[in-house]
């Protein structure tokens, strides 16, 4: 076995901790989109469906190409980091066994395989090739923390890479940020006005575009890396106005690359184009995010509908609402497994003021579980680790 460490001081945050088990895969998304793009809210809708079944689900929106292009008056979501992805970039096409570029939108891959037109305009179909995903055992397993300095705005991410079987050629760790909660007009949804919610969107990387290298890790193999970045008030493309960077809105991901190679890569009537990137997706996670001021104490700037207490848990568990949602009188919990499953649901109606519930778990196996919180107004989802 062997360590890599790469440490930058940072106050104090929680440390990651990957399991050493065989778990199974978390499928990492990416959506080639835009805000002129009629067929992409599709996509979104897919995407989001994916989300609130299988929580774990990592994706990326990348704006890019001409239907990102923003008119008089719109914002610019596009990146210079996103157009070099789009113009360096190949997915596996399973139905043709060609490599594609991004050419036409939306495109979707799945750890960096196509998916076909029908499937993305089809949630069901698209649920399944999700969980064709999630029931194949990872050969990588990750743990990531990102903790949020909220005065000097910086970002540090801890990631545990633990290798449960060893790999044939060279891995790359891949760390990302996006965000949620910016708005703007959006072809194919009109009656959204300017207050189309885009979601999963881009902003840039943290580690380099392609990864950083892991080498050719061994079964047994641990590897820790932390990251440490200086984010901006905003992000500006090119002449165009800047997209404010808002802190709470931020999510990470990490994911790790395997078969990167440089292979030729077709249009979309199957002539050859260019030599492009291409490479499968291992595994990825969505990084648990802590905000902490200067001297490293937890912040509230982004406060939770729900706490789950104790975590991890054996017998029991405690669910408290927080005061902003108090006001809806009917909320349904239910605890999912790593499928999607709902394995236990419970109502909690007319709450009269009460925030704080008992929820047996006894008879849960161990492992990892999501609890979700539905209520007229949200959707939230949390994990719950069961000892």
């Amino acid at each position: 076995m062997f360590l890599i460490s790469l440490f930058f001081s940072f106050g104090v945050i929680s440390q990651a901790q990957v399991s050493t088990d065989v778990e199974k895969k978390n499928p990492v998304i990416f959506d080639f989109t835009g805000i002129h793009c009629v067929s992409c809210p599709h996509a979104h809708e897919a995407i989001a469906v994916a989300k609130a079944h299988y929580p774990q689900t990592v994706a990326l929106s990348f704006h890019t190409g001409n239907f990102a292009v923003p008119g008089a008056g719109e914002p610019d979501f596009r990146t210079e980091e996103g157009d070099f992805v789009v113009d360096n970039f190949a997915y596996y096409e399973e139905e043709s066994g060609l490599y594609r570029v991004v050419w036409s939108y939306p495109t979707v891959c799945i750890d960096g395989e196509g998916v076909e037109n029908s499937a993305v305009t089809d949630t069901v179909q698209f649920l399944e090739q999700i969980s064709e995903v999630i029931n194949q055992d990872a050969t990588v397993n990750l743990a990531a923390i990102a903790s949020i300095d909220t005065i000097k705005r910086k970002l540090k991410v801890a990631v545990e890479c633990y290798y449960t079987s060893s790999s044939a050629d060279s891995n790359y760790l891949i760390i990302s940020l996006t965000q949620n909660g910016l708005k703007s007009t959006q072809a194919g949804v009109p009656q959204a006005g300017d207050e189309y919610v885009h979601k999963e969107m881009f902003r840039m990387f943290v580690s380099n575009i392609w990864g950083d290298t892991l080498g050719i890790p061994q079964e047994g193999d641990l590897i820790e890396k932390t990251y440490f970045m200086d984010l901006p008030d905003s992000i500006k493309y090119d002449g165009s106005n800047a997209v404010e960077l808002t802190l709470q809105n931020i999510q990470v991901q990490a994911f790790i690359t395997g078969n990167d190679t440089i292979v030729l890569a077709y249009d979309f009537i199957g002539v050859p184009y260019k030599n492009r990137r291409a490479f499968n997706i291992l595994n990825g996670v969505n990084a648990d995010i802590e905000f902490v001021n200067l001297n490293g104490i937890s912040t509230n700037l982004k406060e939770q509908s729900f706490t789950i207490y104790p975590n991890p848990a054996t017998d029991f568990i405690n669910i408290r609402l927080s005061q902003q949602i108090l006001n809806e009188q009917q909320f349904v919990l239910e605890i999912l497994d790593i499928n999607g499953r709902v394995l236990k649901t419970r109502s909690l109606s007319d709450t009269n003021g009460k925030n704080t519930f008992h929820i047996p778990v006894k008879g849960l196996q161990k492992g990892v579980y999501f609890v979700r919180l539905r209520g007229k107004s949200l959707i939230e989802t949390r994990k719950l680790i069961l000892e």
